[in-house]
């Protein structure tokens, strides 16, 4: 069995506790206007142009496939999409277990959304456990019930997306209803998962949601942490490498923007913190 992976991050410091390397998983089921993995969207393998890194050797012919990726010299095609065996691909991730092991981290698998390759993420989280690596799981949650309970016992924490509870909100902001994302948080927190909430604020299209996030933890008794994360359009170079229309909302989050949201979640009795100021 194999798992396709189009990025592999290390010596991360923002997704999650200690020094972490991150795994993206390839394949997503939502659309999140705001992506900034436009590459980890699709289940297949695809080749990015970035035309301003091309020097026009003419090396690759005037294609773009994963041969002439793995040739370009000027690094101008990149392959998103690598297919790796959990032995394997643990093996490589261990290379930092030192740093992991002294500063608290560990891996986590990320994407795209790594659960909807969940034979594989499973595979790979009993080969890190074997090996003593901890593991988080950032999951946008609109995942099979059946992946969750598969993957609990070998994982640590829980990264949990949290864009909208009003279903209109969220299908314009990702293309589908959240009901399967709440349903499946509440499990999560029923289970005694330890669970972080990821608040992506978006002005203009979630910024509204703090007060409906806020009384819906508040009914769950969750008392862990949540972040509320700042809006960036860094990623519009990939969209067009990609040939992938550009959705990146045109519109500027601020740090008081942030502040504000922060400070309602925690008039819910909630640990809400800036994800831009702090970690």
């Amino acid at each position: 069995m194999t798992g396709t992976i189009f990025g592999i991050k290390r010596m991360e410091m923002h997704d999650g506790d200690g020094i972490r390397t991150t795994v993206f998983f390839k394949g997503c089921p939502l659309k999140c206007i705001w992506c900034h993995n436009p590459e980890g969207i699709s289940f297949q393998k695809q080749v990015a142009l970035f035309q301003n890194k091309c020097m026009g050797c003419g090396s690759c012919g005037g294609n773009t496939d994963e041969k002439t990726a793995a040739s370009c010299p000027a690094g101008a095609q990149v392959l998103y999409g690598t297919d790796y065996d959990a032995p394997t691909l643990a093996q490589i991730l261990c290379r930092d277990k030192p740093y992991f092991d002294n500063s608290g981290g560990g891996v986590t698998f990320s994407g795209g959304e790594c659960l909807m390759q969940a034979d594989f993420a499973v595979a790979l989280a009993k080969e890190l456990k074997k090996m003593g690596v901890g593991v988080y799981i950032d999951t946008c949650g609109y995942v099979k019930r059946a992946a969750l309970e598969q993957i609990i016992p070998y994982t640590q924490k829980f990264l949990y997306d949290m864009k909208a509870v009003n279903s209109a909100v969220h299908k314009a902001c990702a293309g589908q209803d959240n009901g399967v994302i709440l349903d499946n948080l509440k499990f999560l927190i029923d289970q005694g998962c330890d669970v972080e909430i990821r608040y992506p604020l978006v002005v203009g299209w979630n910024h509204r949601e703090a007060d409906p996030i806020g009384a819906f933890l508040r009914r769950l008794n969750f008392t862990g942490k949540i972040k509320v994360l700042q809006y960036h359009n860094f990623a519009g170079s990939k969209y067009s490498a990609l040939g992938m229309e550009n959705t990146l909302p045109d519109t500027t989050t601020t740090l008081d923007d942030i502040d504000k949201a922060v400070a309602i979640l925690k008039g819910y009795g909630l640990n809400a913190i800036n994800g831009a100021k702090e970690d």
